[in-house]
């Protein structure tokens, strides 16, 4: 198996910051600097792993499904798509472009089998919210 070999990489989900506590995800979104792991109760949106996307913002946050009060989805296109999550007191909403990349409620991705898996995870969490 040489460096140009055609055989599909298998893609190896990196491990979240809380998993001692939440065990395996039931959802995982490897976004552009940052991942998203979904759990039956929480999301959480994990930027330690680095990424020039995140200079300076090597953080977790974790938030409890019950305190989301909408999702906003935009596929891919001329620019990335984001997965973002409104919650009490979510100040951003006004955010566009490439100032989304710091809102630290969303989660960017640049492939359609990443929008493929985040309108996944909008099904996973709508029942649950309404």
């Amino acid at each position: 198996m040489g460096i140009f070999s055609s055989e599909p990489k298998e893609k190896k989900i990196p491990v979240c910051p809380v998993s001692n506590v939440l065990g395996e995800p039931v959802y995982f979104l490897d976004g552009r600097g940052a991942n998203l792991f979904v759990y039956d109760k929480c999301v959480v949106i994990d930027r330690t792993q680095g990424g020039i996307f995140n200079l300076g913002n090597r953080t977790y946050k974790i938030i409890p499904i019950r305190y989301i009060v909408a999702l906003q989805i935009k596929s891919t296109g001329a620019t990335t798509g984001f997965l973002e999550f409104a919650t009490y007191g979510h100040e951003n909403t006004a955010m566009q472009g490439f100032n989304r990349v710091d809102d630290e409620d969303n989660i960017n991705f640049g492939s359609e089998e990443s929008a493929k898996i985040a309108k996944q995870i909008v099904d996973f969490i709508l029942p649950k919210i309404l």
